[in-house]
């Protein structure tokens, strides 16, 4: 809708007339917009020499609107901080819905100028897109740059507090998990009765209308905006339709804001890293993190016991914290609550580099922001690009032994790959393989004779049997260690042997449920790349252990299947029903499942 009146403001308040109706009378240059306007609150009184507009907007608002009398009519003023001052725009009191992708593109524009007003820019467009729709409550959960957690980051409307009951989720659980997982909307009418919403305070509100729209980009999910209303007749239609338009917009907002994050993080750091000033560009990070987050104090602590500190912070052991673990997680805030905090509330985090969490930083508030969760998020991304260069994990040695045995027969002993011809001779490539399958047992050396030599005189196949350990112990010193009449691997401490890990993590998937179980199995069934020593498939001796690794990864892929479908993965349940036919071709549960999904 266009305005009756638009004026362009100087930073001390003089106004100059764009366009206006002649009817307010708005006539005049170079004057005090208390002056030219004179407008009055809704009581009669004088409302522009105490502009609550212009004082919202000098403290750092880009949106600020007031109900305002002006010559009889009953108007909005409306202002938004514009190149260096304001525009201020007048519109009938009951005018219609303002133009959101206009509303967006401002928003836009006062964040990337001002990137510190984050929260309280977010707040305000939040509460601009909730009236234009019609709802109660608009909140915004920002996923952390991992992908592991939505964190709620902004919230407008009414009954804040019912709505902060759970103010995180893990993707797949409740509705922003849920349309995290699957990016998808997701809506309701019904909201009492619907098990997927976990928030019961919202619930007992009498909250009926629910919407969750994801908020993606190729570069994948940056977060979920949800509206709600007690009116159990609010049309998603209209909402969904709003969304669909300005939520590509948005969120390239939102990813453009959060990148340039990290980059700002990452330059206050550059030129003392230049210079090795490693310590000095660990302090300013965190005075970057203290001023972004406006917190009273924060703590990082590394992997190796070191702390960093700058303002005040409570005390806390930080040892077993689940923040490294790579959860987020707090105290007296809505988070889950950190078994070592104690006293004031607080957020801890993982902080992220090549996969693993190598510090944890802690943010304290004197006075908690709303939401108290809202920080969280930003300040993950904050760090992203400045962590793996201040707190680089102690490399890890690798591996003394390194075994593929899953689909062929691979051996890496400190880092180099060994051939048959390694060995000296191609039975103790042989025993190897053989010694592995039976790893947890002491073998008889008359048994492995009858395995290796069974046309071979008592005698001469000992000899052999001597010969052969002698190459294996040559190549690989300390693999074979003898107990009298018996054999024994001895593998060395740091060692990877796939199906081992195979085995390790298909046993951690059955203790596991939902999303944690699907993740393993993925991993899990990554390794299995055919069965047990496939390089040698008439290996009777391993048959036992063969056909055992078999099973254990056609009942991995029907259950990972089965997770997928109801996860919403469709093309991944596919993929492991086909596969789990590929290993067995008559294993008629898979086809069954995999028909049902092709229809």
């Amino acid at each position: 809708m266009k305005p009756l009146a638009r004026l362009r403001l100087d930073p001390w308040g003089r106004a100059k007339v764009l366009e206006a109706d002649p009817s307010l009378g708005l006539e005049g240059s170079d004057l005090p917009c208390a002056l030219l306007v004179q407008g009055q609150d809704p009581f009669g009184r004088p409302l522009c020499a105490r502009c609550p507009v212009q004082r919202e907007l000098k403290r750092g608002a880009y949106r600020a609107s007031t109900p305002l009398l002006l010559k009889g009519k009953r108007l909005r003023c409306q202002g938004y901080r514009e190149d260096g001052g304001f525009l201020i725009e007048f519109y009938p009191e009951k005018a219609e819905s303002p133009d959101l992708l206009l509303e967006l593109s401002r928003f836009t524009q006062h964040l990337l100028r001002h990137p510190e007003a984050f929260p309280e820019a977010l707040e305000t467009f939040l509460g601009t897109l909730r009236k234009a729709l019609g709802m109660e409550a608009a909140e915004l959960f920002l996923a952390d740059p991992e992908g592991h957690h939505l964190i709620l980051t902004a919230y407008e409307g009414l009954h804040r507090k019912a709505f902060l009951e759970k103010p995180w989720f893990q993707l797949g659980e409740g509705y922003p998990g849920i349309v995290a997982l699957k990016r998808e909307p997701l809506y309701t009418h019904a909201l009492q009765q619907d098990a997927r919403y976990l928030r019961q305070k919202v619930k007992q509100l009498g909250y009926q209308t629910y919407i969750s729209y994801p908020l993606e980009l190729p570069q994948g999910l940056i977060g979920v905006l949800n509206l709600a209303s007690r009116d159990p007749g609010a049309k998603h239609e209209e909402a969904l339709d709003t969304l669909s338009r300005i939520g590509p917009l948005f969120a390239s907002t939102l990813y453009t804001l959060l990148t340039r994050l990290g980059e700002a993080g990452l330059m206050a750091l550059e030129q003392h890293l230049h210079r090795g000033e490693v310590s000095q560009a660990r302090h300013n990070l965190l005075k970057e993190l203290k001023r972004f987050s406006k917190a009273t104090g924060v703590r990082v602590a590394t992997r190796g016991g070191e702390r960093l500190e700058l303002g005040l912070v409570p005390t806390c052991a930080m040892r077993d914290c689940p923040a490294w673990r790579g959860e987020v997680v707090g105290f007296k805030n809505g988070l889950p609550d950190c078994p070592e905090a104690e006293g004031r509330s607080r957020i801890c985090f993982p902080l992220w580099a090549r996969g693993e969490v190598v510090a944890v930083g802690t943010l304290f508030h004197a006075h908690p922001p709303k939401p108290p969760t809202g920080p969280a998020a930003p300040v993950l991304w904050l760090a992203r690009l400045a962590t793996p260069l201040l707190f680089i994990p102690l490399p890890e040695e690798p591996p003394e032994l390194e075994v593929y045995a899953l689909g062929g027969f691979r051996v890496c002993y400190r880092g180099q790959e060994l051939s048959p011809k390694s060995f000296g001779r191609t039975g103790a490539f042989r025993l190897l393989k053989f010694l592995l399958a039976n790893k947890e047992r002491a073998l008889y050396a008359d048994e492995l004779c009858e395995t290796f030599f069974p046309h071979l005189p008592p005698d001469k196949a000992r000899q052999e049997l001597y010969t052969l350990v002698y190459h294996l112990r040559k190549t690989l010193p300390g693999i074979v260690e003898r107990e009298g009449a018996y054999y024994r691997l001895h593998l060395p401490e740091k060692r990877f042997l796939d199906f081992e890990h195979f085995e390790a993590l298909m046993r951690k998937a059955d203790l596991e449920e939902g999303l944690s179980a699907f993740k393993t199995l993925r991993q899990a069934l990554e390794l299995y790349k055919g069965p047990l020593f496939g390089d040698d498939p008439y290996g009777e001796w391993a048959e036992a252990e063969r056909a055992y690794l078999q099973e254990r990864a056609l009942s991995g892929l029907l259950r990972l299947g089965d997770l997928a479908e109801a996860l919403g993965y469709k093309e991944v349940a596919k993929e492991a029903y086909a596969r789990a036919l590929r290993l067995e071709l008559f294993l008629e549960e898979a086809r069954a499942r995999l028909l049902a999904l092709r229809g």
